[in-house]
This record gives structure tokens, C-alpha cells and sequence, in this order.
């Protein structure tokens, strides 16, 4: 009697425990994701921007760690969605004073990235359709700093005054 009466509340505490995580999960499903942190860095949204056929999306990135570490961008992963889910590949991608076009077809920017010191990021997209009135998403692939080999994507989404 005794250890069904142990297996049963191991069981009720179990189930609410997963209960509270999935309401944590579900509080912060909806929190605005202009500002992301993965893997120490922070990435905050400072505006996107699209005209006629150019796009433009800038970040700041910032590591929260007490050391120097490399970052390493995989700029083919990285895109802009527009407000019709057409997704672009980058034409320029500067990170502070290092400027890569998609001419150069190279994989990765690696850049290294200063504790506490925000970095501009500014990704631009050419031929953007006559159709998009906003960028919505940014997606970033950037390579996990503990596991060498795995990347890590971010979904960052415009500040609520961004627009055309």
C-alpha cells in the first residue's frame, strides 16, 4: 500500500511539474523577439527596412560573456523574410568593420566578438518583391560555442515602429 501511495505522488508531482514548465514555455512563446539571447549573445533589432527593391535589417550584437569568443556566422543560412514569406539571401553582410558580399561565396564570417560591446550587424537583400511592405523575420545561423560543428539559428522579428 505504502509504495502505491509513493508511485502515485511521485506521478502527481511529476505531472505538475511538467504542467508549470509548459505554462512557463507557453508565457514566453509570446514575448516580442526583437531581442534574442542564444549561446551569450544578445541580439537586438534595431530596425529593418525595405524600399522599392532593397532591404535592410540591422542588429546590435552583444556578448554577455567575461571573455573574447568567436562568433561564426554561416551567411548562406542567414535570411530576410518579407511580409509575404519570401525569403532572401543576403547581398551585403557587415559586422562591425568586416563587409562580405555574396559575390565572395564564402561560407562563414567569423568575427570576434568583445565581452559587453555591442557590434552593428547590418544585412541587406537586393531584388526584393514589388509585393513586400516589411520584413518581418530575420533568421541568423551562427555556429554554437560549446559544441563545435553544430549551428544554432535565431528568429529575430521587427521593433513594432518598423516599416517601410
Amino acid at each position: 500500500m505504502m509504495s502505491n501511495t509513493a508511485f502515485i505522488s511521485a506521478l502527481t508531482l511529476w505531472c505538475v511539474i511538467g504542467v508549470s514548465f509548459q505554462c512557463m514555455a507557453d508565457s514566453n512563446a509570446g514575448q516580442d523577439s526583437n531581442v534574442v539571447v542564444l549561446d551569450d549573445i544578445r541580439f537586438e533589432v534595431s530596425r529593418f527596412l525595405i524600399d522599392s527593391a532593397n532591404a535592410r535589417a540591422e542588429l546590435l550584437l552583444t556578448s554577455l560573456k567575461d571573455k573574447p569568443r568567436e562568433l561564426k556566422l554561416n551567411v548562406y543560412g542567414t535570411q530576410l523574410v518579407d511580409n509575404n514569406r519570401n525569403a532572401y539571401y543576403f547581398s551585403t553582410i557587415e559586422l562591425g568593420r568586416v563587409l562580405m558580399r555574396f559575390e565572395d561565396k564564402q561560407n562563414y564570417l567569423h568575427y570576434l566578438l568583445q565581452p559587453d560591446t555591442a557590434v552593428k550587424l547590418t544585412v541587406t537583400a537586393d531584388n526584393i518583391s514589388a509585393d513586400a511592405d516589411a520584413i518581418q523575420v530575420m533568421k541568423i545561423v551562427f555556429e554554437d560555442s560549446t559544441d563545435e560543428g553544430k549551428f544554432l539559428d535565431v528568429y529575430l522579428t521587427a521593433p513594432a515602429a518598423a516599416g517601410r
